[in-house]
């Protein structure tokens, strides 16, 4: 039962993150361009986008793996006052993955889901745990 109730808080999370981070989008046009297999991100996380006077609380800095089927990603995150690892997988503009850092000695994690634009060697994105704010995250990869 917990798991549906949690899955269900996942999907509203979701669909309210969807109306409420697409209208700032631009379109982009298709084009095929081979992309690298491999590479670095590093970016900012705050509680709003980037342009809109965003409060910065934290970086982020990692590598990314892309495959046919999926990409996969592994970094570091730091705020003011703590720091942790994040790990997960995105396909198209869907990210799942792990958040983790160091609670009384003991590593926390929690699962996060969200969405990721990548366009012109940058990001953006937003993305939720069950608990805490919904973070929007941006930067430059390469």
């Amino acid at each position: 039962m917990k798991k549906i109730m949690a899955l269900s808080l996942c999907l509203l999370f979701m669909g309210v993150s969807v109306a409420a981070a697409a209208p700032g989008l631009t379109s982009q046009s298709t084009q095929t361009q081979p992309l690298a297999q491999n590479g670095t991100f590093e970016g900012s996380i705050g509680y709003k986008r980037q342009g809109q006077n965003a409060t910065i609380v934290g970086t982020m800095n990692g590598t990314y793996l892309m495959r046919a089927r999926g990409s996969r990603f592994t970094g570091d995150w730091a705020t003011e006052n703590r720091t942790g690892n994040l790990r997960g997988a995105f396909r198209r503009h869907l990210l799942v993955g792990r958040i983790s850092t160091l609670v009384n000695g003991t590593e926390r994690s929690l699962p996060i889901v969200g969405f990721l634009r990548a366009q012109n060697n940058s990001f953006i994105g937003r993305f939720m745990a069950p608990v805490g704010p919904a973070l929007y995250f941006w930067g430059d990869y390469t």
